[in-house]
C-alpha cells in the first residue's frame, strides 16, 4: 500500500497534500510501544521504539536503573497542555536541551478519571491519543458473552468472539461492575487482584473460552445486574481495550 501511495503522489500533483497526510498517518501507526517499566509507586512507563536515548540504553533502561526519577524527567520537559480528563498532562521534549537524547518526543503523564496513572513516551504526539482513557467495547468484530448454563454467584465461563483483523491477546485478569441507578460502579475486591501472566489468542473458529471464578476476588455476588470487563491489546499497542458482558444474579 505504501508503494502505491508514493506512486500516486509522484504523478498526481493535485493530490500531493492528501498523500502526504496519509503517509504521515501510516508513519504514526508504525510506532510500537515497548513492554514498559514499573516505577516504585506502581505506575508504568511505556516508550515507543522510535524514541532514542543513547547508543547504550533506552529511556526505559534509564528509569529501570534509577538514573533519574520520573519527576526529574518531567521537570526537564515543556508542558504543552492539561487534558480535560481529570488532570493528565502532555509534555514535549526539545532536542536542543541535549538532556534525554538528540530527537524531539512527546510524553503524556496520565491522571485521568479512569484512574489511569501511567506514562507514555512517543515520537509522534498522535501516538498518545486515548492512552489515558479506558476504551470499552470499541473494537469492531470483538465481543464477549456469558456461556449458557455456566453462570453462578461465584463465577462463569465467558466466550470471546474476535473476527477483527487484529492480533489481540487476552489474559486472565478481569474486573466486575454493578449497575446502580443506571451507573456502572466498580466492585471493591476483598482480596488483592493477582493473576497469572499468560496470554491467550482465539482459535480457528475465532473464539476463546475462559473460566472466571470471582469468589476469591469479590466473594459471592448478591442479586443485581453486573458486567464483567476483560482487557485486550495487540503487542506493542500499549492501549488496553476492554470488552464487556452483562449478566444478572437473582
Amino acid at each position: 500500500m505504501k508503494k502505491i501511495i508514493i506512486f500516486l503522489c509522484g504523478i498526481i500533483l493535485l493530490g500531493i497534500t492528501g498523500c502526504r497526510q496519509e503517509m504521515k498517518m501510516n508513519e504514526i501507526q508504525k510506532e510500537q510501544f515497548l513492554l514498559g517499566t514499573t516505577l516504585d509507586d506502581g505506575r508504568h512507563v511505556f516508550s515507543t521504539f522510535d524514541v532514542p536515548y543513547n547508543e547504550n540504553k533506552t529511556l526505559l533502561d534509564a528509569f529501570l536503573y534509577n538514573e533519574f526519577t520520573i519527576n526529574a524527567f518531567l521537570d526537564q520537559l515543556n508542558e504543552v497542555e492539561t487534558l480535560r480528563d481529570g488532570g493528565s498532562k502532555l509534555y514535549h521534549y526539545n532536542a536542543a536541551n541535549k538532556e534525554f537524547g538528540n530527537e524531539d518526543f512527546y510524553v503524556i503523564s496520565c491522571n485521568s478519571i479512569d484512574h489511569i496513572k501511567d506514562i507514555y513516551i512517543a515520537k509522534q504526539k498522535e501516538s498518545l491519543n486515548n492512552k489515558c482513557s479506558i476504551q470499552i467495547d470499541d473494537l469492531n468484530g470483538v465481543s464477549m458473552q456469558i456461556k449458557e448454563g455456566t453462570l453462578t454467584k461465584t463465577g462463569a465461563t465467558v466466550i470471546i468472539t474476535d473476527t477483527s483483523n487484529r492480533k489481540n491477546i487476552y489474559g486472565e485478569s478481569y474486573q466486575l461492575e454493578k449497575e446502580e441507578n443506571g451507573i456502572w460502579v466498580a466492585l471493591t475486591p476483598i482480596n488483592e487482584m493477582f493473576f497469572t501472566d499468560i496470554g491467550y489468542t482465539i482459535n480457528k473458529n475465532h473464539t476463546l473460552e475462559l473460566i472466571v471464578n470471582w469468589e476469591y476476588h469479590y466473594g459471592v455476588l448478591e442479586s443485581g445486574t453486573y458486567r464483567i470487563l476483560k482487557g485486550t491489546s495487540e503487542a506493542g499497542e500499549a492501549t488496553i481495550h476492554y470488552i464487556s458482558a452483562q449478566f444478572v444474579i437473582v
